[in-house]
C-alpha cells in the first residue's frame, strides 16, 4: 500500500476510535437524548457523520473511477510531499469556528444510536473499499472543491473525514459532560 494512503487511513481510523470512545462514555439511555433543544444528541452526531462520509465515499468513487477509466492512469509518486494537515486543525476548535452543516447532511433524528453507529460503520467500509481500489493511483492529483477549505485532493478529503470526526468528538465529549453534570 502506498505510504500516503496507509497514513490517511490510519488517521481516519484513529479519529473514529476516539469518536466511538467518546460516544461510549455517555450512558446508553442518554445517547439519543439532546443535551438542549438546540443541540444534537450523540446519535444525531453519528448520523451526521455517516451522511458526510457517505458523500465523500461517493466523491472518491467518482474520482477514482475517472482515473481508472484512463488508458494510462496516473500513478502516485513514491516521493510526493506529505499532506499539510494544518488546515484541518481549524476544525478542532468548535468555539472559534462555528460551522453550520448543509441541510443535506443534517441529521433527521430518526436514527437510534445503534442504527447511526451501523450507518457510520457501513460508510467507512464503502470509503475503505474505494481507497483500497485506488492504491497506487495519483490521489494527490484528483481534486474537488470543499465549501470551507477550497480545493482538496483525495488524500485531503480523507484527512477531512478524520478531522471532521475529531471536531464532533469534541461535541460528543461536551454532551457527555452535560449529562454527567446532571
Amino acid at each position: 500500500m502506498h505510504p500516503h494512503l496507509a497514513a490517511v487511513i490510519e488517521y481516519a481510523d484513529r479519529a473514529r476510535s476516539e469518536l466511538l470512545e467518546a460516544v461510549d462514555s455517555i450512558p446508553e439511555p442518554l445517547r439519543e437524548a439532546r443535551p438542549t433543544i438546540d443541540e444534537w444528541s450523540a446519535a444525531e452526531v453519528l448520523e451526521h457523520l455517516a451522511r458526510v462520509e457517505r458523500g465523500i465515499a461517493k466523491l472518491v468513487a467518482l474520482k477514482v473511477g475517472e482515473m481508472q477509466a484512463q488508458a494510462d492512469p496516473p500513478r502516485e509518486a513514491s516521493d510526493m510531499p506529505a499532506v499539510d494537515l494544518s488546515k484541518f486543525d481549524l476544525l478542532a476548535d468548535r468555539i472559534a469556528r462555528k460551522l453550520v452543516a448543509p441541510e443535506r447532511v443534517q441529521p433527521s433524528g430518526e436514527y437510534s444510536e445503534s442504527s447511526a453507529r451501523a450507518a457510520l460503520a457501513e460508510t467507512r467500509g464503502i470509503l475503505l473499499d474505494q481507497l483500497h481500489a485506488a492504491d497506487g493511483l495519483a490521489l494527490s492529483t484528483a481534486a474537488h472543491a470543499h465549501p470551507y477549505f477550497g480545493e482538496l485532493n483525495l488524500y485531503e478529503w480523507v484527512y477531512f473525514v478524520g478531522g471532521h470526526e475529531r471536531r464532533h468528538t469534541q461535541q460528543v465529549r461536551e454532551i457527555a459532560i452535560h449529562f454527567a453534570a446532571q
